[in-house]
């Protein structure tokens, strides 16, 4: 399978026919996300069944034959732990593409070991030892050399064989409309995507945490991320996940003591904003804990596990596909919306717990 490097708009156009005509095309990118907000796209590999193709982002102007072929529902996009390139995808070609088909959810079906890497995949299914650590290497550097065309040629080489291999086991085990149902939860473009005003979904939220606490985070998430949008820099560099959980369920007396211990120091102005919001009062009565019963949150969680010792074993999955701990520990505290009582989790699980 020849490795071809496109680094001019003609060139682009003459390979874009072949592409269009695949029902199916490996496709990757690699990116820089060191300093910015939005990562850079430098290089966007795809393949077909005869060729594999880098694209040089950066020495092309005309962007509509990839928004085409991304866009194209007709044609299967093959990628490997997908989220971050269709974000990047997104952010560069302003579309979300159509019609993927993620290696790695898929492969989650099939086996205990939760989220394998492509590298192990190829290994696994052909004995092909590939090289690892992209995220080591300068992208936007030019010339490529020919290794790094090479490694980057190899990310897409053999998808469309994996492809096959995957779509024709989960088939077998009767498990292809539990990928596309998980998939088409995990990859859509909310989840993806972040809008500042549903970043706070992200944030691992503690188990014991008031109605305050949750909208002075929604708040402070939102603000975070516009102000990383709007300065281009990581949100980490305003303050971490973990920090703003610290910051929202800080006692009025050691906030002060908080904010002037962050990694990244904020502003005078800053810190007045991030105290007035926490002046800000809601009901107070814990979210988790409403008529919490000790006893039968116990009872709940041990069933969980029990139940989900028995099932993974059954069905030779990682018990975290089916049910995390967070999971559990809602479930058990009454709550309705979760994952494991909807969908082929529930078929498979929280129908036996409930």
């Amino acid at each position: 399978m020849p490795n071809f490097l496109i680094n001019t708009d003609i060139k682009l156009q003459n390979i874009i026919k072949d592409l269009k005509s695949s029902s199916v095309i490996g496709l990757d990118t690699e990116f820089i996300r060191e300093s910015t907000y939005y990562p850079i796209l430098a290089l966007l590999q795809l393949s077909d069944e005869n060729h594999t193709y880098c694209i040089d982002i950066l020495a092309l102007e005309d962007k509509e034959p990839i928004i085409n072929l991304l866009k194209d529902k007709n044609i299967i996009k093959i990628i490997h732990s997908s989220k971050q390139d269709l974000e990047v995808l997104n952010n560069y070609y302003d579309c979300y593409p159509e019609n993927i088909f993620d290696t790695q959810l898929a492969d989650n079906f099939l086996n205990p070991q939760i989220s394998i890497s492509y590298s192990n995949l190829v290994k696994k299914h052909f004995n092909v030892f590939l090289k690892e650590g992209s995220w080591r290497t300068d992208w936007l550097k030019r010339p490529i050399s020919n290794d790094k065309l090479e490694y980057a040629g190899n990310d897409v080489k053999y998808l469309i064989k994996l492809h096959e291999i995957l779509k024709s086991e989960l088939t077998k085990l009767e498990r292809y409309d539990w990928f596309l149902e998980e998939q088409d939860l995990e990859l859509k473009k909310s989840n993806v995507v972040t809008e500042p005003a549903m970043a706070w979904e992200k944030v691992n939220l503690p188990s014991k945490i008031t109605e305050t606490q949750i909208n002075h985070l929604k708040i402070l998430s939102k603000w975070r991320e516009e102000k990383a949008i709007q300065n281009d820099m990581p949100k980490r560099w305003i303050f971490s996940d973990s920090e703003l959980i610290k910051i929202t369920l800080a006692r009025s007396n050691k906030i002060m003591s908080i904010l002037d211990n962050l990694k990244h120091q904020p502003n005078e102005e800053d810190i007045s904003y991030i105290l007035s919001v926490l002046e800000l009062k809601y009901d107070e009565a814990p979210v988790e804990f409403k008529n919490f019963d000790a006893s039968m949150y116990n009872k709940r969680v041990n069933i969980c596990h029990q139940t989900l010792e028995v099932v993974c074993d059954e069905y030779k999955v990682a018990s975290s596909l089916i049910a995390n701990k967070r999971d559990i520990d809602l479930f058990a505290r009454g709550r309705k919306d979760i994952r494991f009582l909807q969908g082929w989790r529930f078929k498979i699980f929280g129908k036996l717990v409930q």
